[in-house]
């Protein structure tokens, strides 16, 4: 009997069929008869801040602007017209570059969607954000919102999670099938045929936002495959950069097919930004008692045509620059002065704004680097214990820059880039120059703080969040900066040495249970693991400091839980347990725990 690689073993909702042809429905046998059914919000886990209707900052097409395109992505979600080839197909795949407006485009299009209650389910990709920026919840995030935006399909979806609770660790196909194709077509009569200005919708923002590039060409290729059936019941559509994984995937014969391809590059945004400027000016020559003696119109023509050509068709560009000169910091006349002296680009106006700021204070470095390579949006409260500052340090380090990173109103919202072209710019050096932060090192910073906040065991509840992010992704920083560069931690190993220490010493066991309790700790024992065989390939790498984080994994190994549905499946597949067994099984189950226990303990990464 081997239990090789335990801690794969996945029994959740599993159904197993024995030598004598009886099949056991491990699910129900744990469940038993008197338990009732579990919340679906519970049961999926949806990423709650993906949707359309999300708080926070929102960017979509101003008033005006980007007429013609969403006319043609509404023909098409209605079953397209004669006279655009291709427009009748039930993907649709929009794609520009960074910066020119393709989230905003979404937004508009899913608010549209839901006003004529066709929506069905909308999902916006955002690197860095924590749930948001991976495709492990994406599918489970699509079928709660469907089953708010379509009740009838709410018991189904429930029915399918009841019978088998792991459909959302599954294949994809098995996930699209069960959480979203299967419940829309038994919610509505087999003779139901609708006509297509009622098929669900179903909008994906920022394909290439998503860090799980190989999960994306999956779900393309499962959709695409589905969609050709012709009771496919829903039309999609994605936008993404022209990320080359994506492309090749959009342009398989099979996806042709199948796929209304629109580019913005087909679109003159000239106009449209020129619109978006004249109203945005407008706005702030009216609200602003400082400009009652500026003539209108203001700016002048020939300054706008300036500003449009500078934008080269990027919304960003646009929307970056009017905050520049509404940002407080000098009369808005003067601040459009040094904005017309900017060349075309977004990398030149991110370095303006950027120059503009300065002098730096000495936290400016240390506070945006951090900012923009953090897995998940922190506060500012958060992000000053993590860097050992005062909140108003942070403050200080950022209001000169609040045109491109966003600081909200108090100290307890999120602190981001209200564009990750931002993060794109100062991670490439070629690009940033003087400005470039370099993410191996910044990486290597961030996990020591992590681990001495962590060292630290703070109790203090306005600290919580930042405790349960350093908690969580201290290994996913260190593994950054050893995978990311070649680097002996000659800089870093002094602090990271002593936190480690302290932290093995103090702290593993609290470490272990917040992992727990965020049912976190085997995803985060895989990338402590990645980060350990780095280690070992660097030259002359400290012997405790690889001891040190072996320890740890060995000892936080031993703390993975394991159900009774693992342990049932495992002696299940073992022995085998025909249905008349089950009653003996649950007998010595306790014995069966305590050596699968011992076995699981030893039997990994061995």
């Amino acid at each position: 009997m081997s239990f090789t690689n335990a801690s794969k073993i996945d029994a959740r909702g599993a159904i197993v069929n024995d030598v004598h042809g009886d099949q056991i429905n491990i699910g129900q046998l744990n469940q038993g008869n008197n338990s009732e059914m579990a919340d679906l919000h519970h049961l999926l886990l949806p990423v709650d801040d993906a949707a359309f209707n999300r708080g926070g900052h929102v960017a979509r097409c101003h008033p005006g602007t980007r007429e013609e395109l969403i006319a043609k992505i509404i023909r098409w979600s209605d079953g397209g017209h004669r006279t655009e080839i291709g427009s009748d197909r039930p993907i649709c795949w929009l794609r520009g570059p960074a910066g020119s407006g393709k989230s905003a485009v979404s937004q508009t299009f899913a608010e549209f969607c839901e006003d004529k209650k066709r929506l069905g389910a909308s999902f916006f990709f955002l690197r860095g954000a924590k749930g948001r920026g991976a495709f492990a919840r994406f599918i489970s995030t699509l079928s709660h919102q469907l089953s708010v935006s379509n009740p009838a399909t709410k018991p189904r979806i429930h029915a399918a999670m009841r019978n088998e609770p792991s459909i959302p660790q599954r294949a994809l196909r098995h996930q699209f099938n069960k959480l979203l194709l299967e419940p829309i077509l038994r919610a509505r009569p087999i003779s139901a045929v609708l006509p297509l200005r009622k098929v669900t919708i179903i909008v994906v923002d920022a394909l290439d936002e998503c860090s799980d590039n190989d999960l994306v060409d999956e779900f393309i290729e499962v959709v695409i495959d589905l969609s050709r059936d012709r009771s496919f019941p829903l039309r999609i559509f994605f936008t993404s950069r022209m990320e080359e994984h994506i492309r090749m995937k959009f342009k398989t014969p099979e996806a042709l097919s199948a796929t209304y391809c629109i580019s913005l590059e087909d679109f003159d945004a000239g106009a449209d930004i020129h619109t978006y400027f004249r109203s945005r000016f407008s706005a702030i020559h009216s609200g602003n008692r400082l400009m009652q003696g500026v003539p209108r119109p203001w700016p002048s023509d020939p300054d706008v045509q300036i500003l449009v050509q500078n934008a080269s068709g990027l919304f960003i560009f646009a929307s970056t620059l009017v905050d520049f000169v509404n940002d407080g910091s000098d009369l808005p006349q003067r601040k459009l002065a040094t904005a017309l002296r900017t060349h075309a680009g977004l990398d030149r106006l991110y370095a303006q704004v950027l120059t503009l700021a300065g002098p730096h204070c000495g936290h400016f470095e240390r506070t945006i680097g951090t900012i923009m390579l953090l897995q998940s949006p922190l506060s500012t409260i958060s992000l000053a214990h993590l860097l050992q500052l005062e909140a108003g340090d942070i403050l200080q380090a950022l209001l000169g820059i609040q045109s491109i990173v966003m600081i909200p109103e108090d100290n307890k919202g999120p602190v981001r880039p209200f564009h990750t072209s931002l993060r794109d710019f100062l991670t490439t050096r070629q690009r940033s120059g003087d400005f470039f932060i370099d993410p191996p090192m910044r990486h290597l910073s961030i996990a020591t703080d992590c681990l001495r906040v962590v060292a630290s065991q703070s109790s203090n509840v306005i600290h919580n969040e930042v405790f349960e992010y350093a908690c969580v992704n201290w290994c996913h920083h260190l593994h950054q900066g050893l995978i990311q560069g070649e680097h002996d931690l000659t800089v870093n190993r002094s602090l990271l040495m002593s936190y480690l220490i302290e932290f093995e010493s103090l702290s593993l066991g609290c470490w272990i249970e917040t992992l727990i309790r965020n049912n976190q700790l085997r995803d985060t024992l895989d990338i402590l693991h990645l980060a350990l065989m780095c280690l070992k390939k660097i030259t002359n790498c400290p012997q405790q400091f690889i001891q040190i984080l072996s320890n740890v994994e060995s000892i936080s190994m031993q703390s993975i839980p394991i159900s009774t549905q693992d342990v049932i499946i495992a002696v299940i597949g073992a022995i085998g347990v025909g249905k008349s067994s089950v009653k003996h099984l649950f007998l010595v189950l306790p014995t069966w725990i305590s050596i699968f226990q011992v076995v699981y303990k030893y039997s990994s990464r061995k």
